[in-house]
């Protein structure tokens, strides 16, 4: 089977999960040619003129290949990227991709037959909506006003109706739905706007239709009557709606009811009926239930509970759909029971009952249901025998041996109905060794941090990582982050999605007002990650080229933050406040720009570097000469300290003496460019890369930082 498209960012085809990150201080470079198709990318059974077609270059800021609807973009970077120069080039790549590939198509998204003119389509797409101006006014920088200050303004404002009829006209992203529901017809009617009628577009789809072999009725039929509609026939029937769609073969959301036939009803369920403004929470609790419960036992309700408004009318179920489980009876297998205890090992899991049958050491990767598979005992006796295992199971730890067999008939045991206290035979010797003198197990248990803090209101327990509140309570004025969620879902690597299934009570997580709560412990990994080797409970690093000491002055102590190489003559300071700048200062203490460097040598000539918010900087020095430069250094002027080792890759020079970061639309030449060195040599000191930067294509990752200068 042909390989789905990849675009240039590597997000597989109409599935964009575009990669988000903090802007801090990027530098536009001049671009004039960037590839929008990667070589690997391309699938092979397209014609070579078709494939050289997608592998052209644009004439487009890096920004334009990595635009995103939603996202909002500050006003220099659109001035930087929406050029009639980019326009122009991008229609021009369209249009050589048309000519060149014809009726060709590629395997997109699930495994459909799509026009290769999506690829084009999808980033001509983008760069009209994200560069979409009225009056002179980006629309982008319209919307992002109206986010910011919770006020959606005129909602008849030019630059929404245009945005609307952009995106409703589109076969891309929420276009198809946004015309399904006659959305900009109805907002051209309220506000009076005429003269611009919808024009929609389709996508190139190339399917056969499939042959559906019906499959027969697990459950029982029920015939269609005049007058029914899935939401009748749920109710009646006692079927989730979403369910009763689900298992019939129909279109979600009632689209296309039939109005003649049989229909298998099979998940039934205790039904509750939603209505305008229900909350997963609310019905959750008027149900008796939890809200993880609700989102199994309905699966039309997305992670975040976002889609309430969607489901208005619908039945969801508030038990279990389907026949109801019955457990089996635990009952002995003939010849299986075993009459005398084995012997106890080293490494018995702490609280085991020793009378054990037989013992068996977990091995990385085992569980508690594979385990009671494997030994044929139930998961409540096998709860029993080793209780200091919880009831979700989520403690079972490897290389140590836990008890999965009785001795004899279990009811015998204490705490069972068939104990005695004076028991059959002769007790073993084993069982009446003091505690203190058994072996202590070899292997010590997994030790989760913060265990005397509680939970926070809905986060779950069992997780791997939790981390406590009063650690992301940073302060993010002037910096790209919404919010401390949004810090400490990037910081432990996990998905938006999960993050707030694992933490419910933080509500929506892409909520600019989600935050935490000192004193409570939050979820921030359910599971160990991928590359989570060095530490339980990681900590997000502000940047690593600064650092908070500064030398001890004669004159008055900083009472703020300070960077390196300022004199210990100086006798006055000054702390950048919202809206400063080096001529601010400067002006306001009657100094030449010359002056404040030499007394500040971190900060760049051009004051875009090391002038941060909040830190100190010296405005005077005793005498009347600038200070000679301190001892604490040997080069002209300061280099970054080396950054944390989560922030680089493997093979970097020994011998490096500085470090630059990447930043969103960086690539290898461009950040060796800014550097003054080659490829050549950025590849040299940074041999993940690859030989002459080969793997730059794939190893050049956002927010890393790469060795730019070797010592020697």
């Amino acid at each position: 089977m042909p390989r789905p498209f990849v675009f240039a960012s590597s997000v597989p085809l109409l599935t964009h999960v575009f990669h988000f990150a903090t802007l801090l201080g990027i530098w536009g470079q001049p671009v004039f040619a960037i590839p929008m198709v990667y070589n690997a990318s391309v699938p092979t059974t397209l014609t070579d003129t078709c494939a050289k077609a997608l592998l052209s270059d644009v004439s487009c800021d890096p920004t334009v290949r990595n635009f995103h609807p939603g996202f909002y973009y500050p006003p220099k970077t659109l001035e930087r990227a929406c050029t009639s120069t980019c326009k122009d080039s991008i229609d021009a790549y369209w249009n050589a991709v048309q000519s060149s590939c014809g009726n060709e198509t590629l395997t997109a998204s699930f495994d459909l037959e799509a026009s290769v003119l999506i690829v084009p389509g999808t980033y001509k797409y983008l760069y009209e909506y994200i560069c979409l101006q009225d009056s002179g006014r980006y629309c982008n920088n319209v919307a992002a006003t109206a986010a910011a200050i919770a006020d959606p303004g005129n909602p008849c404002d030019m630059c929404f109706i245009k945005s609307l009829r952009l995106q409703a006209g589109s076969p891309y992203f929420d276009g198809p739905a946004l015309a399904s529901m006659s959305a900009y017809e109805s907002m051209t009617s309220k506000c009076g706007v005429t003269g611009q009628p919808l024009t929609t577009t389709t996508i190139g789809f190339y399917t056969e239709e499939p042959v559906v072999t019906p499959a027969p009725c697990m459950g029982k039929k029920y015939s269609i009557q005049p007058g029914d509609d899935c939401y009748s026939i749920s109710r009646s029937q006692g079927v989730g709606t979403a369910w009763l769609l689900s298992d019939n073969n129909l279109a979600s959301y009632c689209d296309d009811f039939p109005t003649s036939g049989d229909l298998c009803i099979v998940n039934t369920c205790k039904t509750y009926t939603v209505k305008p403004k229900d909350t997963c929470g609310g019905i959750a609790k008027s149900a008796n239930i939890t809200i993880p419960q609700l989102k199994a036992w309905n699966p039309i309700i997305n992670a975040g509970c976002y889609n309430m408004d969607r489901l208005n009318g619908t039945q969801l179920c508030i038990s279990a759909p389907g026949t109801e489980w019955v457990p089996p009876s635990v009952t002995d297998l003939p010849g299986a029971t075993v009459t005398t205890p084995a012997p106890v090992p080293t490494d018995a899991a702490s609280g085991s009952n020793t009378y054990c049958g037989r013992w068996y050491k977990v091995k990385k990767g085992d569980y508690c249901n594979l385990l009671v598979l494997k030994f044929a005992i139930s998961m409540e006796d096998f709860i029993f025998l080793n209780p200091a295992i919880n009831s979700n199971c989520t403690n079972l730890y490897a290389d140590e041996s836990y008890c999965v067999q009785a001795v004899g008939d279990i009811n015998t045991y204490s705490g069972k109905p068939g104990y005695i206290t004076t028991p059959t035979g002769a007790i073993p010797t084993a069982i009446e060794t003091p505690f203190p003198a058994r072996p202590n197990a070899t292997a010590a248990p997994y030790e989760r941090l913060n265990p005397s803090l509680p939970l926070a209101k809905g986060t779950r327990d069992g997780c791997v990582h939790y981390f406590d509140g009063a650690d992301y309570q940073f302060n993010l004025t002037d910096t790209d982050w919404h919010s401390n969620c949004e810090v400490a879902i990037e910081v432990y690597g996990v998905d938006p999605e999960s993050f707030a299934v694992w933490n419910a009570g933080l509500g929506n997580v892409s909520q600019p007002e989600c935050s935490f709560k000192e004193g409570f412990r939050y979820c921030g990994s359910y599971y160990l990650q991928k590359d989570d080797v060095e530490s339980e409970n990681p900590t997000p690093t502000m940047p690593p080229d600064t650092t908070t000491t500064a030398a001890t002055p004669t004159g008055p102590s900083p009472t703020s933050p300070t960077m390196t190489g300022q004199p210990s003559t100086c006798n006055k300071w000054h702390t950048v406040e919202q809206g400063d700048t080096c001529d601010t200062v400067t002006q306001k203490y009657g100094l030449k720009r010359e002056e404040f460097l030499a007394w500040n040598p971190s900060v760049s000539s051009d004051c875009s570097q090391n002038f941060w918010l909040g830190y100190a900087y010296c405005v005077g020095v005793e005498g009347t000469t600038p200070p000679m430069t301190t001892t604490a250094t040997n080069v002209p002027t300061p280099l970054p300290t080396k950054p944390p080792a989560e922030w680089t890759q493997p093979g970097m020079a020994e011998n490096c003496v500085k470090w630059d970061r990447a930043t969103s639309g960086d690539y290898c030449a461009a950040l060796a460019e800014r550097n003054g060195i080659t490829v050549v040599q950025l590849a040299e000191w940074n041999t993940a890369l690859g030989a002459n930067g080969s793997k730059c294509d794939t190893q050049f990752w956002l927010d890393y930082y790469y060795c730019v200068a070797v010592s020697g």
